[in-house]
């Protein structure tokens, strides 16, 4: 069973920085905030070439559902009216300005906007610093995390835009109402984003994630990655097929558009998409968790031979 880690998700208040003027930032903040946890229906199919996609399901922390709507450009599914509640204020809703964001860090893409200074965001990872060929600095992260010119969230904070994404595109699964499967389960899934605020450094190289160069996995590879929910997690590499890498590493949801990299050499390998889970074909039983990720020479190519960024 193949689960699509568009993640952990909310709804949240964003603050944004205004435009430049009299050589002053002024900043504004959105108002009446309220936060929100989750949970995603995951729907899924027996291993190997079937997957099913998930719906995103809001629940308020004041009680209700929010919305049931996964990330553009999957069809959504129904939804419910958020209940009524009473706004928080901003100001204690949105943390410290960030400085700067690196492989491995959370980042929130708002899908839209709920009114009152509240969006709907799902959380993923960045995985790598990339360099275009017009010398733009861009971040990689899943395709499924979000769509073009969708808002970049970081710390509550919209710092910078989504560029280009690909992700698999899905159908309505006639067997599972409101759920999806892919039309080609192993279609591109990636994107890139770039910061638009330039009071925040886009980083190549974060904590343990210091990518040397960009690398080809092989079997039997050990190799590490680094999830904003599940951390820093180290396998090896179980299967490689055409651009898809899986590992016997168990990730979380939130963890999408991490960084997969080679411990012997430091090569940049892929970006988290999916979790696996291993079952026995004849009695269904699950024998294990893996993690599957698209390979990051396939998402320079892709991007227009775009390169990696080391610092």
């Amino acid at each position: 069973m193949r689960q699509w880690f568009w993640d952990f998700h909310g709804v949240g208040c964003y603050g944004q920085r205004a435009s430049v003027q009299g050589g002053q930032a002024g900043r504004k903040r959105r108002m009446g905030c309220v936060l929100a946890k989750g949970s995603r229906v995951v729907a899924g199919l027996r291993r190997t070439i079937m997957a099913a996609a998930a719906a995103v399901v809001l629940t308020s922390l004041v009680g209700g559902v929010a919305t049931a709507a996964p990330a553009s450009p999957a069809p959504s599914g129904s939804s419910t009216a958020p209940t009524p509640s009473t706004p928080g204020s901003s100001d204690s809703l949105i943390g410290a300005e960030p400085k700067s964001v690196g492989p491995g860090d959370r980042i929130d893409i708002l899908q839209r906007s709920l009114g009152g200074g509240r969006f709907e965001a799902l959380q993923c990872t960045v995985g790598f610093a990339v360099i275009s060929p017009s010398g733009e600095r861009l971040g990689v992260t899943a395709g499924h995390c979000g769509a073009p010119e969708q808002p970049v969230g970081v710390s509550h904070w919209i710092v910078g835009e989504v560029v280009q994404s690909k992700a698999p595109a899905v159908k309505p699964d006639p067997k599972r109402p409101g759920q999806f499967t892919p039309v080609d389960p192993f279609g591109p899934d990636w994107a890139t984003f770039r910061i638009t605020d330039n009071t925040v450094k886009l980083l190549g190289a974060k904590g343990p994630i210091t990518p040397r160069s960009v690398g080809v996995a092989h079997v039997g590879d050990k190799v590490c990655q680094l999830g904003s929910v599940n951390g820093y997690r180290c396998g090896a590499v179980v299967k490689v097929q055409g651009n898809w890498i899986l590992t016997d590493i168990k990730t979380t949801p939130g963890d999408s558009g991490g960084p997969l990299v080679r411990t012997s050499d430091g090569a940049a390998l892929g970006i988290i998409t999916d979790a696996v889970t291993l079952s026995d074909a004849t009695t269904g039983k699950v024998t294990g968790n893996a993690t599957q990720y698209y390979a990051l020479p396939a998402v320079l190519a892709a991007a227009g031979g775009d390169r990696l960024a080391t610092n």
